[in-house]
């Protein structure tokens, strides 16, 4: 048994390392083509035979990059934090809130969640068209202030798991609910609050067709859109090195803050499916 079952492990540590091989292989691509002139990628190898960085240089000279990653910080730093601590007071008020309806505004919410983007995008564009904001951030910035759903779902599940006696040792001890949710759940559903807000920033990092509809002015365009253009113009003429160039700089902050926190993001799932 102990020979089969070493087999059988080794079997699956190949056919995963060879998945990993077959899904890296177009990032490690991507990488090394951005580094290589323009009529090179036609030559065989992977490596670049003239290492070329000139791609680099030419999208801090041709677009306000720095300012692009500062737009898109202000889209999904600030925002995020707002929202993540409005989706835990949610989440703390429908797991330990005993409140008539409470099931039904759960259901509510998750309801929103079969609701695409593209179905309730036109109303936000005459909404913000009225309000005259299309041409400042705040059309980016305000739906994230009202919380997430998901993050909301997710956050009551692991709640559900922490006694209702925590709760009722702290009313005894004459805290109120915001107190309560100040200084016993926020401290609770720190590694969880932390993993969601990671992934939410990330997908606010990455939006793309939001900023392109509700952003009329361009001081106030994100590096997606930034990128987005310069891409578009080396398309025609069949850059590839500096359209590869400008999909590394979009991808790279991303990767480094889902590697800092990948632990954490893992430990959040496992923390939403614990039961008491």
């Amino acid at each position: 048994m102990k020979k089969l079952k070493l087999a059988a492990d080794i079997l699956i540590f190949l056919f995963l390392a060879f998945c990993s091989v077959v899904m890296l292989y177009p990032f490690i691509w991507m990488i090394f083509t951005s580094m290589k002139p323009k009529m090179h990628i036609y030559l065989g190898g992977l490596l670049p035979q003239t290492w070329d960085f000139s791609s680099y240089t030419q999208i801090w000279k041709e677009i306000p990059l720095l300012r692009g990653f500062l737009n898109t910080i202000l889209y999904a730093g600030p925002p995020v934090v707002v929202g993540s601590l409005v989706s835990v007071a949610a989440a703390f008020a429908l797991a330990k809130i005993r409140f008539k309806g409470r099931n039904a505004v759960f259901l509510i919410l998750l309801s929103m969640i079969m609701i695409p983007f593209p179905t309730i995008m036109i109303p936000q564009f005459v909404l913000f068209n009225t309000l005259r904001l299309l041409t400042s951030p705040w059309p980016l910035i305000l739906p994230k202030l009202t919380g997430n759903v998901l993050m909301i779902f997710f956050i009551k599940q692991y709640m559900s798991s922490v006694p209702d006696s925590v709760i009722e040792a702290a009313k005894i001890d004459g805290c109120n609910y915001f107190q309560i949710y100040s200084r016993i759940i926020l401290h609770l559903v720190g590694p969880a609050l932390a993993a969601h807000g990671v992934l939410w920033f990330i997908g606010a990092w990455n939006d793309y067709l939001g900023p392109t509809i509700f952003i009329r002015n361009q001081v106030w365009e994100p590096v997606t859109v930034l990128i987005a253009k310069f891409n578009a113009q080396y398309t025609v003429n069949t850059h590839i090195p500096r359209m590869m160039a400008g999909s590394l700089v979009l991808l790279a902050p991303v990767l480094i803050i889902y590697g800092i926190f990948q632990k954490w993001i893992i430990a959040s799932v496992m923390f939403s499916s614990v039961k008491e």
